[in-house]
């Protein structure tokens, strides 16, 4: 592909910068690295985690009824790893008048923060249901729990550390607090940087147009810290490693930008892509399942997308096609 050839789409003038492209946060190295095994929030409740060798499975030992009315000892995921990526299978409620029952859904997840958060996307089927057990979008998000502190003394009665201790949370099966190891950054500390993030972001655009990948790399790294918590500055970092060939630094920046937001959905296809190229089938297959399933590729630009030479001739590829046949695009580019 013609690193010159990017396309600028999704909310706002530069929302993804897309090649085919093709996130620091740190990202375990292999499989044999990583160590799930604990206890996990998400949105079905708190579940504990078990890994022995590369597959993984997750039980309720809290459920939060106000979002499915599992119980505890309820079963909701299953997977096995594969460098720094979970795949397998999300269970998730139907919510709403005369809607009942519950479903599992693939999922792929990345695992980030070394080891302490999952984040990634699941294909939920089409219904006039409402969804229990996913984050926003399509997006599923699993945090690493710890134990809170102990209570503050008396002496810190009225404190801001009283005061969140205070708060009520999560907790584990014997009652005890729980708190998450990796706290979400908070949009609202960054509203005042939008006017010089989004010049940054527009500079960082020109420049990739003119060919200026390494100035447009500064653009997007100031504008990633003027705001962390949108992924469109560090997708736009991995394309400028694209454009250079370095695709194992391009892919760490697509990573990055799927923790930030899971629901970034051209970074799956996109890193589809770059394991395409570094021909490591397994993980290309289940970016491109993942994007395809959600709406977040094209029939007809998959098939003339020379990244992905590697895997046509695998049945698997042939799969994903008959599957995108099927599958109405949800996420059409403008």
């Amino acid at each position: 592909m013609n690193p010159m050839a990017y396309q600028v789409t999704r909310s706002g003038p530069f929302g993804t910068v897309l090649l085919c492209l093709c996130l620091g946060f740190s990202f375990p190295a292999a499989a044999q690295e990583i160590e799930l095994s604990g206890k996990w929030a998400c949105k079905l409740g708190v579940i504990r985690l078990h890994q022995k060798n590369k597959k993984v499975t997750g039980k309720l030992i809290w459920a939060n009824r106000k979002t499915c009315p599992f119980k505890r000892g309820d079963q909701v995921l299953k997977g096995v790893l594969l460098e720094d990526s979970l795949s397998g299978q999300w269970r998730y409620c139907l919510k709403g008048d005369e809607c009942r029952g519950d479903k599992w859904a693939p999922v792929v997840m990345l695992v980030a923060r070394a080891g302490k958060v999952l984040s990634g996307a699941a294909h939920f089927k089409a219904t006039k249901c409402g969804i229990g057990g996913k984050s926003r979008g399509d997006g599923v998000v699993v945090r690493k729990l710890r134990r809170k502190p102990k209570p503050p003394s008396p002496k810190d009665a009225g404190t801001e550390v009283a005061k969140a201790a205070e708060k009520p949370g999560l907790v584990d099966e014997d009652g005890q607090p729980l708190e998450e190891e990796v706290q979400p950054p908070d949009p609202g500390k960054y509203e005042k940087n939008a006017g010089t993030w989004r010049e940054n972001m527009e500079q960082a655009v020109l420049h990739m147009g003119s060919g200026f990948f390494e100035r447009a790399r500064k653009n997007f790294k100031v504008a990633t810290q003027l705001d962390p918590t949108r992924p469109e500055a560090f997708s736009g970092i991995g394309v400028t490693y694209y454009a250079r060939g370095d695709y194992e630094e391009a892919l760490r920046w697509y990573k990055q930008a799927l923790e930030v937001d899971p629901n970034f959905g051209d970074a799956y296809y996109n890193m589809a892509c770059i394991y395409s190229l570094l021909k490591k089938k397994a993980l290309a297959f289940r970016y491109l399942q993942i994007a395809t399933l959600n709406g977040y590729a094209e029939y007809q630009a998959m098939e003339t997308d020379e990244d992905l030479n590697n895997l046509r001739g695998d049945k698997r590829y042939l799969e994903i096609l008959k599957q995108m046949r099927k599958t109405p695009i949800r996420h059409r580019r403008p």
